[in-house]
């Protein structure tokens, strides 16, 4: 309350007190409510399966779940089920980091070797630098490829994961470009225990998730008896109709790059300890969650991705893997954290942080081709490919087209067995995205399933022609050469 107000009569201070209480009741209801009704429809339709929490004031005014956390035995999803974060997890390390940092026991510029003085590759130990290990510009690339060969529940330290990409080679001198790495994640997990004497789990278990209240939230063993927890599901291409569970390309345990799970609102009340400046001071959060090097749309600071959207700042962290795509994003302006936490197809994760945002701070031109490309897709699917073609030469000046999303409806037709649907929506993106390796092998795959096996071979050749290294693919053009 204002000095000035305590010369009001008693009437007019309640009219006064209670007024705002009303509009802002309304403006929240006119938000929620859309997004609520598209997300049910996109459940309907679409196989969404998540939880989504938007809050404001660090309270939550919308909270539903959708789906299955169990798909085959149709257990709901529930608010409070568990789900795989991917690579939010980022966030944690780099919190744990700047704590350190805070207390004076490491500096953003300190290289690796001076914290890890056995550290076996002698260029990343003198010369990466911790800052450059935050922002993706050390150089060092990721660790999947070796690490999907392999038995996955070897993997539950940190330095388990070393021996994947120690002795790489970096892709460029530290500091002179971007390139997302989950290794360098695993050297600042790595730095965590030596500096503060405790493993990774442990010291972000006591030092993020007890004082932010994050009751739900671990690096969880899956080969363990977990409860409530939600199994990530993909569409699968080989078998259309057949759902596949992601247990078998999971990690067993999560890392300081990915994996660990939580809950909606364990992440919003990582959001609200953050904000309050529980887990570090203003300054360092501040430092921390801002953008330092272009990433995406937006930038990317210390494990924190920060963009602007019509003058509105919003930053946070996304993740994503088979069967996961999820989001904390924080609008410090307005007051609203939203959690998007799905496990199934990355297409409805898109659709949802999309509406989100333009319900939020409204219409932006990446906002708008999302929806403009899903307009295509619904012409395309209805009307046929030429209506669809005739619509983006109406709109080829005012909007561009997704890739992405075209084809991940064409993957969801194939999957369904709608197949001239499919190759549709394949032809449309060979027709804009002629450079496009993936639109050929998928179209391929389309004429297969239809048993059109000359257009079959013809597009698989011309994949083959692009990535001549996909043994896989060989296989395929073998078999289906006979």
């Amino acid at each position: 309350m204002t000095i000035r107000r305590i010369y009001f009569s008693t009437a007019v201070l309640l009219i006064a007190l209670l007024q705002p209480i009303v509009v802002k009741s309304q403006n929240l209801k006119s938000i929620v409510d859309p997004i609520k009704a598209h997300l049910k429809s996109l459940e309907k339709e679409n196989y969404l399966s998540g939880v989504v929490l938007i809050a404001k004031d660090g309270k939550p005014i919308y909270r539903e779940a959708f789906g299955f956390s169990n798909l085959p035995d149709r257990v709901k999803n529930k608010p409070d089920t568990k789900f795989n974060l991917a690579s939010i997890n980022k966030m944690f390390t780099a919190m744990a980091i700047m704590q350190l940092v805070e207390s004076g026991k490491i500096s953003l510029q300190d290289k690796v070797g001076k914290h890890l003085t056995d550290y076996p590759n002698k260029t990343v130990a003198d010369s990466v630098t911790i800052h450059q290990l935050l922002t993706h510009t050390s150089g060092m690339r990721s660790f999947w490829e070796d690490y999907d060969k392999l038995a996955k529940v070897n993997f539950k330290t940190v330095s388990d994961y070393l021996p994947l990409f120690v002795d790489k080679k970096l892709a460029f001198a530290p500091g002179s470009d971007f390139y997302y790495s989950n290794s360098g994640y695993m050297v600042l997990g790595l730095i965590i225990e030596k500096v503060s004497g405790q493993n990774y789990f442990d010291y972000v278990k006591e030092h993020i998730y007890q004082p932010a209240k994050m009751i739900n939230t671990d690096a969880y063993e899956l080969d363990h008896a977990i409860s409530n927890l939600a199994t990530g599901y993909t569409m699968s291409l080989e078998e259309p109709g057949q759902w596949k569970n992601n247990i078998f390309s999971n990690l067993a345990k999560g890392t300081p790059a990915g994996g660990g799970y939580s809950t909606a609102d364990d992440l919003l009340n990582f959001a609200n300890a953050l904000q309050n400046n529980i887990l570090l001071s203003k300054d360092n959060v501040t430092l921390c969650t801002s953008g330092k090097v272009k990433y995406r749309e937006g930038m990317y600071g210390y494990g924190f991705e920060e963009t602007k959207v019509n003058g509105h700042r919003i930053f946070g962290h996304t993740g994503g893997h088979d069967g996961i795509a999820c989001e904390l994003m924080i609008y410090p302006d307005l007051g609203y954290t939203v959690v998007i936490l799905t496990n199934g197809e990355v297409e409805n994760y898109w659709e949802a942080s999309n509406l989100i945002k333009k319900q939020l701070v409204g219409s932006a031109p990446s906002i708008d081709n999302f929806f403009y490309t899903k307009d295509i897709i619904k012409t395309i699917s209805s009307k046929g490919y030429e209506a669809g073609i005739k619509e983006i030469e109406q709109n080829s000046k005012k909007y561009s087209l997704r890739e992405n999303l075209i084809e991940r409806y064409a993957y969801k037709f194939l999957f369904e067995k709608k197949t001239n649907q499919a190759i549709d929506l394949f032809k449309l993106n060979l027709h804009f995205f002629p450079n496009s390796t993936n639109g050929y092998y998928y179209i391929s795959e389309a004429y297969r399933v239809s048993g059109q096996k000359e257009k079959a071979i013809e597009y698989l050749k011309l994949y083959l022609e692009k990535e001549p290294e996909d043994n896989e693919a060989q296989l395929k053009y073998q078999f289906l050469m006979k």
